[in-house]
Parts: C-alpha cells; structure tokens; sequence
C-alpha cells in the first residue's frame, strides 16, 4: 500500500515537473520573442528620411535602400500576392511595377475629371 502511494505521487511530481520544463522552456521564450517582434515592428512603421529630391522622384532608389523586412511591408501595403515567398530583387521588381501602375491609374482618373471640367 505504502509502496503504490508512493509511486502515484512520484508520478504526479514527474507530471508537475514536466509541466514547469514545459512552460520554461517553451512558452516563456516563445512570448519573449513574440514581445520583441512585436517591438521591431513598431518600430519599422516610421516613415523614410529624406535624402534628396531624386531619392524621392525615383522609386527604384527607395526600393534598393529598403531591406526584405522594409520590402514585404510595402508590398503588404501595395496587396502583392506572395510577396512572403519572393527574394529582394524580384520583390523590388513587383513593388516597382505595382506603383506605376498606381501611379497612372491615379493620374489617368485625375486627366477625366479634368476634362469633364
């Protein structure tokens, strides 16, 4: 009787003890990690310094000085598809073609609203 006592409570402290590894090791690091993401990102969402008039008349000069995680916000913000799975440069590439698209659309409306004026 003493011995089968004592082997259910070995076994819960084995189960409790496993339960702390669990938490120690598991989610205490995954909520740190999460907390630092969480604080890079707000950190990124601050707008580009000036750097020239040419720096920001050409898109290409802004999309070479952005890094990957600068570029997929952007095409996050532009609703590119798939922009997880692509590399820098073909990023750039669809980033750059997306905004002219954007841009002649806009300038495009803004041209017949000027001529039903």
């Amino acid at each position: 009787m003493k011995n089968n006592k004592l082997e259910k409570n070995l076994e819960r402290a084995r189960i409790n003890l496993y339960n702390i590894l669990a938490i120690l090791i598991v989610i205490i690091p995954e909520y740190f990690a999460e907390l630092i993401y969480s604080i890079e990102v707000s950190q990124h969402k601050g707008i580009l310094p000036n750097e020239g008039d040419a720096w920001e008349n050409n898109t290409e000069l802004k999309l070479s000085k952005m890094n990957i995680y600068e570029l997929r916000l952007m095409a996050k913000r532009l609703s590119i598809h798939g922009y997880s799975n692509e590399n820098r440069n073909t990023l750039i590439k669809r980033i750059n073609k997306k905004s002219k698209k954007r841009i002649k659309w806009k300038s495009s409306k803004i041209q017949n609203i000027r001529k039903t004026l």
